[in-house]
């Protein structure tokens, strides 16, 4: 359970789900108020433990999540099982640590938002189609991965893709995909009638990505939820490489600006 929280700034551990988790509230929140929530999704080695996270502690890292909090926005998140490239064991700790923060005091859990980047991109889909399904207010994905099939077709990533639903690197791609297939966000999203009720999702990703190609994620990914209703801004930055994060300040503000409406 989320430890009782006080006034002002804080940043608290504690285990949701078998997962560590941390929450972090800004310098003005106020126990007995209402402060909207921003679950946010780690990379590829990307971690929470017991009083360490990795984008919290990294400054780079964790300059981007203050320019979020400046809105008065609370940052939760969950190790969810690590490198999980979207796996259902990340989707049920997300599902847990949300159930957590609906019981906190201090929380507006009816103003939700979702972030993710890299394989935490995964989840974010895998979230707002499962547990999170239409409560997420607004959605921000980085460099983030919107289909498995392309990480396992483009090979760069296929081999802990497979590790992370339990398969050994030797096994055909169709064999595992069998098994992945259902957590795979982009078929499901493509899938998906026209008014579903969808986040404002706002997409950052490098026109020069070698590691997860716009044209095999972001664009797709941007064509399939406008295609179910949403709204949707798409922004493949040229000569950006698989570091969206590398733009700083830039970054910094369109956060700000776009979580200012959470």
């Amino acid at each position: 359970m989320i430890p009782v929280l006080i006034d002002g700034e804080q940043r608290l551990y504690f285990q949701s789900g078998g997962e560590w988790c941390y929450i972090w509230t800004p310098a003005g929140f106020k126990a007995k108020g209402k402060s909207p929530v921003m679950v946010h999704n780690h990379g590829a080695g990307g971690y929470i433990r017991e009083g360490a996270a990795d984008w919290p502690d990294t400054p780079w890292k964790a300059a981007f999540l203050k320019a979020i909090m400046e809105n008065g926005i609370v940052v939760a998140g969950s190790h969810a099982c690590g490198d999980h490239w979207g796996n259902p064991c990340a989707v049920k700790a997300n599902a847990s640590l949300l159930a957590d923060l609906d019981k906190t005091p201090g929380l507006d859990t009816s103003r939700l938002g979702l972030m993710g980047g890299g394989l935490g991109g995964a989840l974010v889909w895998n979230s707002v189609l499962g547990p999170y399904a239409g409560r997420v207010k607004l959605a921000t994905v980085q460099q983030a991965v919107a289909s498995l099939d392309a990480t396992i077709r483009e090979k760069k990533f296929r081999d802990v893709t497979l590790n992370a639903y339990g398969f050994p690197p030797e096994t055909p791609d169709e064999v595992a995909y069998k098994t992945i297939s259902p957590s795979d966000p982009l078929p499901r999203l493509k899938k998906l009638k026209p008014g579903t009720k969808l986040p404002r999702v706002v997409i950052y990703h490098g026109s020069k990505d070698m590691n997860i190609p716009a044209d095999t994620n972001a664009v797709p990914l941007a064509e399939a939820l406008r295609k179910a209703g949403a709204d949707v801004e798409l922004n493949v930055f040229p000569n950006v490489e698989h570091n969206v994060y590398a733009m700083g300040k830039e970054m910094e503000d369109r956060l700000r600006f776009f979580w200012s409406s959470l």
